[in-house]
């Protein structure tokens, strides 16, 4: 992983940890997987060690198989989390460039209850990098992320 979207990525997390494990999930680590013990040599580790974020785990089911899993008149309600997580993250001041159903996932609690998460940060910007509020907001519309919840 590039490391600018990793450092990115982490940011996001630190910048969410008010919400972690009720509307993202927690992480619970930054980690480097080595690529080999025979090339664990600094000048090649920065070529073959993966690093990440290591997340809680969720038993889920993708947004994208709600019809499968979920009873019809489970849906609005599913949607609407969806479009409140949306916010959530807004209201921290991160733009996510790549809300999509694939980016949202369901977790069914012990009491049958339907749970919505957000895992995908790979492409988010923060509100602090726009010149003004007007570029922000513009940037904000024109990104629709509330309509990447379209099913």
């Amino acid at each position: 992983m590039d490391a600018g979207l990793l450092r990115d990525r982490i940011e996001v997390y630190n910048t969410l940890k008010d919400i972690q494990g009720e509307h993202v999930p927690q992480q619970l680590a930054c980690v480097a997987l080595h690529g080999s013990s025979l090339l664990h040599e600094a000048s090649v580790s920065k070529y073959t060690d993966i690093p990440g974020i290591l997340l809680q785990y969720i038993d889920e089911f993708p947004l994208t198989d709600i019809a499968a899993h979920a009873p019809r008149e489970a849906w609005q309600s599913l949607c609407e989390q969806a479009i409140c997580i949306v916010h959530h993250i807004s209201d921290r001041g991160i733009l996510n460039e790549d809300v999509k159903t694939r980016s949202l996932t369901i977790q069914i609690n012990s009491e049958g209850m339907f749970k919505m998460f957000m895992l995908d940060f790979a492409l988010c910007d923060f509100h602090r990098d726009y010149k003004s509020e007007e570029e922000w907001w513009g940037w904000k519309a024109t990104q629709d992320e509330e309509g990447g919840v379209d099913l």
